[in-house]
């Protein structure tokens, strides 16, 4: 489906659904709040999601560990939106940028576009 065909609203709809599919896909449940900002260049996720409570435990000891986890799931995470993305709406990502902070478990999702939207 090609983004021109959707008015504003229907597209951060259609966004909603693929980037909380991705979350469930990737984390095993969905976010619980989200918003979304887009320009011509840019499409921003901001999130508030749920810790996973495995990644919680290795915090303690295995710090070196979980954040080698955590690098590898927001690799898969940004490898499957691309995907998405590109299936379902064709937008093609030049980059996709993903920052989680554990203490307000919040992420940031930038989404930096080839074509404009």
């Amino acid at each position: 489906m090609n983004v021109d065909a959707l008015s504003g609203a229907e597209l951060k709809k259609k966004l909603f659904r693929i980037y909380n599919e991705v979350n469930k896909d990737i984390y095993g449940f969905g976010v619980v709040e989200i918003k979304i900002d887009m320009t011509p260049d840019f499409i921003m996720f901001f999130g508030k999601h749920n810790r996973v409570h495995a990644l919680r435990v290795l915090e303690k000891r295995y710090i070196v560990l979980k954040q080698s986890v955590d690098q590898a799931l927001f690799q898969e995470f940004k490898l499957l939106l691309r995907q998405k993305l590109n299936e379902e709406l064709e937008l093609y990502p030049a980059a996709i940028l993903r920052d989680y902070e554990t203490n307000s478990q919040i992420a940031v999702t930038v989404v930096v576009l080839r074509n404009n939207l």
